[in-house]
């Protein structure tokens, strides 16, 4: 092979290398790369910019040095190390990365909504991973909170079982302040109970952005404990054929790792002006917390008093705390 056309070669090369670093730097410096990756995650791909930059400029370099005849390409192995002569196959490979290129310059970046959560399909029991992780037999105290029987339902008490029963004695208890039998634990849901101890003091439990899923979760667990409580949070409008003109579920997508593993998480709402509000629009809504029934599972929700047009929030996603429970 000619060096002219070895040379090309390894301009292309260089070329891809340095378009998928230059995007990386545009995501990163507009931060749209949030859309796509956790913030712990960021980190990661600055350092594989920088990798694909030192690359880049390597063949760049054997570009320049074969253009020149400086560079010799033959080398000691006993292997033809230089590219096929196929146009067609060239053309395959290429493509294989600069389609992919060319597509997240040209086409917009947008946040994922209800059509995603519609194919995921919508998780409206936050502790519903954390229950089947849960079996009584690993409870220190012999009263792990249990599944009652539905994606939504709990029973952190099975004396307690009953809504009424569990808002009295929670009642009767709040003056003391939440104890140890109020909201029983295990290995499993310490953290999560813990922490429920400091939502039951709140008047209106803030569903805030650094704690989204860990509150939830904990309001979600101890369920019985919550009923009566207000609530708040915001997140995108979501609905689904089974639900009546007054039901919506105000929704967010979870991510571990990046937008691949995103997985729809929300609470169902009832409101009489529901039909106001359109589907992938933000709201802030107030309510207080009750339960109800829904594709035969026991499940929370929101009664809505107040509804906030919102703003999308600047990170749409939500993600796991690191520091919970710590």
């Amino acid at each position: 092979m000619s060096p002219r056309t070895l040379s090309f070669h390894h301009a292309i090369k260089a070329l891809i290398l340095f378009g998928f670093a230059g995007y990386i730097a545009y995501l990163v410096q507009s931060e749209r790369i949030l859309l796509y990756i956790a913030p712990r995650m960021t980190d990661y791909v600055k350092w594989s910019a920088l990798g694909l930059y030192a690359v880049g400029a390597h063949q760049a370099y054997l570009a320049v040095s074969t253009l020149r005849k400086r560079h010799e390409p033959d080398c000691d192995c006993g292997h033809d190390h230089t590219p096929s002569r196929s146009v067609f196959k060239h053309t395959i490979v290429y493509g294989l990365f600069i389609l992919p290129l060319l597509l997240g310059f040209a086409l917009p970046d947008s946040t994922m909504g209800s059509s995603l959560a519609a194919k995921k399909g919508m998780n409206l029991s936050s502790a519903s991973s954390v229950k089947k992780a849960s079996p009584a037999a690993d409870s220190g105290t012999g009263e792990a909170p249990t599944n009652g029987g539905g994606t939504g339902a709990t029973a952190p008490d099975s004396r307690t079982s009953q809504t009424g029963d569990a808002g009295k004695e929670a009642q009767q208890a709040g003056s003391a302040g939440p104890t140890d039998e109020l909201f029983p634990s295990d290995r499993f849901t310490k953290q999560y109970a813990d922490y429920a101890k400091k939502l039951y003091k709140q008047d209106t439990i803030q569903v805030s952005e650094e704690f989204f899923m860990e509150t939830l979760t904990s309001v979600d667990l101890y369920l019985d404990r919550f009923v009566g409580k207000k609530l708040e949070l915001t997140g995108f409008v979501y609905r689904q054929e089974e639900m009546n003109e007054r039901q919506f579920v105000i929704g967010r997508f979870s991510i571990q790792c990046c937008s691949a593993d995103a997985a729809p998480f929300g609470v169902l709402a009832e409101y009489d002006r529901a039909k106001t509000l359109e589907n992938d629009g933000w709201v802030t809504v107030t309510g207080k917390i009750e339960k109800t029934k829904f594709n035969d599972a026991e499940i929370m929700v929101l009664k809505v008093e107040k509804v906030v047009r919102a703003e999308p929030a600047k990170t749409p996603y939500v993600y796991p705390n690191m520091n919970f429970g710590l």
